[in-house]
């Protein structure tokens, strides 16, 4: 029977050719299929890389038909998205970025020609379809701009908007509401608290106005209150906040009992309901409510929208502040991450929201002991913040700043922890009044009192502590949970493109929380291995690991340069250690014979072992497990590697020593050939049911990885044997291999090429 569909599902045509077509059609004046050539091309580009010129340069093609097409403001997100990834990753001056933001102007223009804004006055006192056009679009850019974080911009355009409306008594309360709305949502989000309050007052009034005829619960009323709510949370008067967010929250109640069917846009008002009475039930230090709060908006939105929309990540990411405040900042970290990865995909790296994002994820790694891994992600949370808010003394920015203090003092920096808190009480000062927010200003005092203390009892001696906790802090965290139960192992992978380490990972996770295992450490090893060891870090992260030590190790005798890819985030900021460094600490402090060494990649690193700590290997290690194939030597009398294993031939001369020494030394081996891997097989069906079912990025990311790994295996099986475009890839794996294996039947005729085969 013929299984094509094992692997035609998960072809797509080249890049390439997607591009030539979509550019064919696009000079053809046919904008829809180029529009969907361009978008195949780009959701391939998105796979490899989110943030990559290439994919900037997809949007900025999807940009141009759009406007063509007559979508201005679809054009206008194009762009904007492409601006972001070509201003970072070719600078702000780049010839690609002044290209993209003619083309950004340009659909600017074209909007304000249609609609006058920014080339005429409203006409006063007079009202026409015109004019009705004009002040729905305007509202339509102050909203678009708003939500791209262009403040200033956005302000400008929308009191432009609700001084039209206000001069002409004939305008929509609708459209009137919902300018007011929006600029009390814009002030708030500035930290002018006083005008947001002013302008939900008059939105209030407005809301009320037009509700005034019907029985049913005005959604207007509702937001309005919910929005003075906010403002007043903001500025510290939490008991009222919460209230009336209360008062919101049984409105929103009401309106769902007199529904006869489930109306999504209540339910995700309710989930918005529960996210603000959350916040501000957290400034209250009322954790657990907090926490219940905000796992009932995710459990809404995970029931309404898809996993990663942005506002899932939202609650993802206030749960995992809830749950660092309380303690738990391993179950933390993978909410956070994850938050993180969607925000800067859904938002850019430049918007505000993502770097609330960074700043949760900077908590909760200081929260587990990983201080250095914080201080990268805060400090570029302030430097977005500055530059959005567009001013230093922005009062969004006081907790950010007592953050960045909290990890200076973790660091050992306590001088330059007092400063930034000082400033955090400077900026406090300047914009409450006495009385507002006293809780902050009370947290920041407390701070900068220990900070101060810490300053002067500071002696030389605490100095080399304090140095010593630098060099260490990213070393060793703290586990939440002490108990170290299970056979103690060491490690050791080459993670990369293949998901099968990453999946090894998955499994090694489930052990430890069962208390089979007790993962010592993970050593990365093989070229680039400083790039597989900080996937690795972020993949343990990601499964609630922090506590695992993750090492470099050596280039397992290769220098091939390898693109490594999981999780689109910060990962390259991350602090890891030397394993040949980190592992004889480790050794020091265990048992005789406890250790086994798990061995998924080369036997390079534990050649080195052997050979610069030989008394710690043959009276700390119980056993070594490989993954690589070996066979019993009648002339030798000994076990010897089968070196056209991969792992064993990436350096030959290890495997025979690891072998070799282990035997003379007594320490027993496992050796798992390829031959286990093809009698257990692990389908791709097997895959999907585990992207389907578990809500979490790394079965996603595993599922991915998993498909281009096969996709690249079958163009390497395709090349002749000397082509060096196979890599290690042995002789014997060719496609008569590849079929076999995979279960598939293909036809030569019907796949002459690998480039074109599926």
């Amino acid at each position: 029977m013929r299984q094509k569909s094992f692997l035609s599902g998960l072809i797509e045509k080249p890049i390439p050719t997607l591009l030539k077509r979509g550019d064919d059609a696009y000079l053809l004046e046919k904008y829809d299929d180029a529009i969907h050539f361009y978008n195949r091309a780009l959701e391939q580009e998105r796979k490899c890389d989110s943030s990559s010129t290439d994919v900037a340069s997809l949007l900025h093609k999807i940009g141009v038909v759009l406007a063509r097409q007559g979508d201005s403001f679809a054009a206008m997100n194009s762009f904007e998205e492409a601006l972001k990834i070509r201003q970072e990753k070719l600078g702000p001056g780049s010839e690609d970025a002044a290209e993209t933001t003619a083309q950004m102007t340009k659909v600017l223009d074209d909007i304000r020609s249609q609609t006058g804004v920014g080339e005429r006055q409203y006409v006063r006192g007079k009202s026409n379809d015109a004019d009705d056009k004009s002040v729905e679009a305007s509202l339509e850019i102050g909203t678009n701009l708003f939500e791209w974080g262009e403040y200033k911009e956005a302000e400008e355009v929308l009191k432009q908007c609700v001084d039209s409306m206000n001069a002409n008594k004939e305008s929509s309360d609708s459209e009137k509401f919902q300018a007011l709305f929006t600029l009390a949502s814009l002030d708030r989000a500035q930290g002018k608290y006083d005008e947001a309050k002013a302008l939900y007052l008059e939105a209030l009034k407005t809301a009320k106005k037009m509700g005034e005829e019907s029985d049913q619960v005005d959604m207007s009323i509702v937001n309005s209150i919910a929005g003075y709510a906010e403002i007043l949370r903001k500025a510290g008067d939490l008991w009222q906040a919460e209230a009336l967010h209360k008062k919101v929250r049984g409105m929103l109640l009401k309106a769902k009992s007199t529904e006869e069917d489930n109306d999504t846009d209540i339910e995700l008002q309710l989930a918005v309901s529960h996210t603000q009475l959350g916040c501000t039930v957290f400034e209250l230090k009322k954790y657990e409510e907090a926490l219940y709060e905000h796992q009932s908006a995710l459990q809404i939105r995970l029931e309404k929208l898809e996993f990663n929309d942005a506002l899932v990540s939202e609650s993802f990411n206030y749960c995992a502040e809830t749950l660092c405040a309380m303690g738990h900042g391993a179950k933390a970290l993978p909410l956070s991450m994850h938050a993180v990865d969607v925000r800067k995909k859904e938002f850019g790296s430049s918007h505000p929201a993502y770097a609330h994002a960074l700043c949760v994820l900077a908590q909760v790694y200081n929260s587990v002991g990983r201080s250095l891994d914080a201080l990268p992600l805060i400090e570029t949370c302030l430097e977005i913040c500055e530059t959005a808010f567009q001013k230093k003394n922005h009062a969004n920015i006081i907790p950010n700043l007592l953050v960045y203090g909290d990890i200076l003092s973790s660091v050992g920096e306590p001088q330059k922890a007092l400063d930034t808190l000082q400033r955090a009480e400077e900026i406090h000062k300047s914009n409450f009044k006495s009385g507002q927010k006293d809780f902050q200003l009370e947290s920041c005092q407390q701070k900068i009192d220990k900070a101060s203390k810490a300053i002067e009892n500071e002696s030389s001696q605490q100095k080399m502590k304090s140095a010593a906790r630098k060099d260490s802090s990213h070393r060793n965290c703290p586990p939440d949970n002490t108990d170290s139960g299970g056979q103690p192992v060491i490690v050791f992978t080459d993670i990369g493109k293949d998901v099968d380490d990453v999946f090894a990972l998955v499994v090694l996770a489930c052990l430890k929380r069962m208390f089979i295992l007790n993962p010592l450490a993970v050593i990365a090893t093989l070229s680039p291995q400083d790039e597989r060891a900080r996937l690795a870090r972020v993949v343990l992260d990601s499964l609630g690991l922090p506590d695992v030590p993750v090492c470099i190790g050596t280039d397992g005798g290769s220098q091939d340069l390898v693109e490594m890819h999981c999780f689109d985030n910060e990962q390259h900021l991350l602090n890891l250690p030397y394993g040949s460094v980190l592992i004889p600490r480790i050794l020091e402090d265990a048992e005789p014979k406890s250790v086994t060494l798990l061995c998924l990649a080369n036997l390079k690193d534990v050649s080195e072992l052997m050979v610069k700590q030989p008394d710690l290997f043959s009276e700390k290690i119980k056993n070594v497990v490989i993954m690589g194939g070996a066979s019993y030597s009648e002339a030798s009398e000994r076990l010897e590697p089968d070196e056209t294993a991969y792992n064993n031939n990436c350096d030959p001369a290890a495997a025979r020593m690891v072998y070799l020494e282990c035997q003379k030394l007594n320490i027993p081996t496992t050796t798992i050939s390829r031959s286990a891997a093809y009698d257990c097989p692990f389908t791709i069906n097997n895959l999907n049911n585990l992207r389907l079912k578990c809500n979490h990025l790394l079965a996603s990311e595993i599922y991915e990885g998993n498909s281009k790994a096969i996709l690249t295996l079958w163009n390497k099986v395709n090349l002749p044997v000397w082509n060096p475009g196979r890599g290690r890839l042995p002789p014997r794996c060719d496609k008569d291999w590849f079929c076999k294996f995979f279960r598939v039947t293909i036809d030569d005729e019907e796949c002459p090429h690998a480039t074109d085969s599926w």
